[in-house]
């Protein structure tokens, strides 16, 4: 099983190299990531995203990599408090 990290990691490798994700694969990867997230700013990010998943086909490379940025940043900060 992979931490959160690796997850991270593999997800923002994949939005590096790649130009459009449909939106039932970022579903898929924002449900794993939601199941091993605790409450709060993160997971709140997740759900947020999620439910663009709904309302959209298509997310491109860049804006996934941009999510993960500030989810790690939220990750840090919660981490902090």
């Amino acid at each position: 099983m992979e931490t959160l990290d690796e997850m991270l990691q593999d997800w923002r490798q994949a939005a590096g190299d790649e130009a459009y994700f449909s939106a039932s694969r970022v579903q898929s990867r924002l449900f794993d990531l939601y199941g091993v997230l605790d409450a709060g700013p993160a997971r709140q990010l997740v759900e947020t995203w999620l439910t663009l998943t709904i309302e959209r086909d298509l997310f491109a490379g860049g804006e996934l990599v941009e999510l993960l940025d500030e989810l790690r940043g939220r990750l840090a900060t919660s981490s902090v408090s």
